[in-house]
């Protein structure tokens, strides 16, 4: 995006590409159908990034999602709307998306060269900015008057994210801020999770706690994994559930498997099943409470004899299955590595960026885009949409420049 923005017929651009393809992150990117953007309004968009989604302000006022859906069906890549207000390519393929950027890169005669990682980035005496570029097995000097960094941050490293660019910008002068695993499955003790992998649990809410203090809440989507949890609810609260366990802190999730009903309304229910339903078994009361992969679960869990009968649970049996139902526990003890996370947190400090043109405040001609900022939010479309609005901007600001207005023509 950055460089087919940049495209200017007095300037000569080159687009220098890592990896031996290009846009491998965007290609595996939601399943490999890339969740493009989402339909939510700016402020509420906004949001999704926390307290630094203001620096995203600007950004998004220049290229927002509908924006972005027009450019992209300008390219020949129709989309389509799902639920949750996320956009996909109507093909179901984000390659089609790559390609079509190969497209217009090539219609504009911008030169892609692959397999030429930059490995240094410099200022000459002059003031122009040297790039190392290893191609074809030799150190290549590139000098140039403007550089963009797009090189992503630490997440999926094998895809080419390996954080090169925050090396650059340290050479700068910049702030890289700590960096942390984000959106990212998180691992949970005991077996509970191994016991029913593969259950997704829809319509649920998952409370945050350290120790006795609940710090943040969240209803939604969730899914079990072998060793740990995962699904769009986990992996928004993963970069709480990091930080927490980075700062030693004894983290732990309830899961509320009926937040429709608060504990005196489940309860009532329990009591009308079990006067209603007197000799059925406890088993078959959970049937109608749980998906069926929890039944043994609970049983388990709460000592209950599955084939009792219901008009023998006592008062405290039922009291335990109703917190059982509303405060599920699990103790989060880690979480997967960068392999496995979609984002990262941190990133070259926004304090340093001119939000007005993503160009770096420390060194002019220097900008960055994407994820290599200290800017992310929630699962949904929302940080693909910060990249290519951020993309678009820097492209742009480097493009408006008139020559002459650089140091060097």
């Amino acid at each position: 995006m950055a460089a087919a923005e940049a495209y200017n017929p007095e300037h000569s651009i080159v687009l220098l590409e890592k990896m031996h393809r290009t846009g491998i992150k965007l290609r595996i990117s939601g399943k490999g159908r890339c969740n493009i953007t989402n339909e939510e309004g700016m402020q509420s968009f906004i949001n999704r990034f926390g307290k630094k989604g203001r620096f995203l302000k600007y950004p998004f006022s220049q290229f927002f999602n509908h924006d972005l859906l027009d450019y992209l069906n300008q390219m020949g890549v129709p989309t389509k709307l799902e639920r949750g207000g996320r956009y996909f390519p109507q093909s179901d393929r984000a390659t089609d998306i790559v390609d079509a950027f190969e497209r217009k890169l090539e219609a504009l005669k911008v030169p892609l060269v692959r397999q030429a990682p930059v490995v240094g980035l410099k200022k000459n005496g002059e003031g122009r900015f040297v790039l190392d570029v290893r191609c074809a097995g030799e150190l290549v000097k590139v000098q140039a008057d403007q550089v963009c960094v797009c090189s992503g941050g630490l997440s999926y490293p094998a895809t080419g994210s390996t954080g090169d660019g925050y090396k650059m910008a340290h050479h700068f002068g910049h702030t890289v801020t700590d960096t942390a695993p984000s959106l990212v499955p998180v691992l949970t003790a005991g077996d509970i999770a191994k016991r029913v992998q593969g259950l997704t649990l829809r319509n649920v809410s998952i409370s945050v706690w350290d120790e006795n203090k609940k710090m943040t809440e969240m209803f939604g989507e969730m899914m079990f994994m072998r060793k740990g949890i995962t699904g769009p609810i986990i992996l928004t609260l993963s970069e709480t559930l990091v930080s927490m366990l980075d700062h030693k802190k004894e983290v732990q999730i309830k899961i509320d498997l009926k937040p429709a009903l608060d504990h005196k309304k489940l309860d009532q229910r329990l009591q009308r099943e079990i006067n209603k339903n007197s000799k059925h078994s406890f088993k078959k009361l959970l049937k109608t409470l749980l998906p069926l992969k929890m039944i043994d679960l609970f049983v388990d869990l709460l000592g209950i004899d599955a084939d009792k009968p219901l008009h023998q649970i006592t008062g405290d049996e039922r009291k335990k299955l109703r917190m059982l139902l509303k405060e599920f526990p699990m103790a989060v003890i880690g979480h997967d590595s960068y392999d496995h996370a979609i984002v990262t947190s941190g990133g070259v400090s926004l304090k340093e960026i001119d939000p007005l043109t993503m160009e770096s405040k420390l060194t002019p001609n220097l900008y960055f885009a994407g994820e290599i900022m200290d800017v992310n939010g929630e699962t949904g479309g929302y940080n693909l949409t910060s990249s290519w609005s951020t993309g678009y901007l820097a492209g742009r600001s480097m493009r408006t420049k008139k020559i002459g207005e650089l140091q060097h023509g």
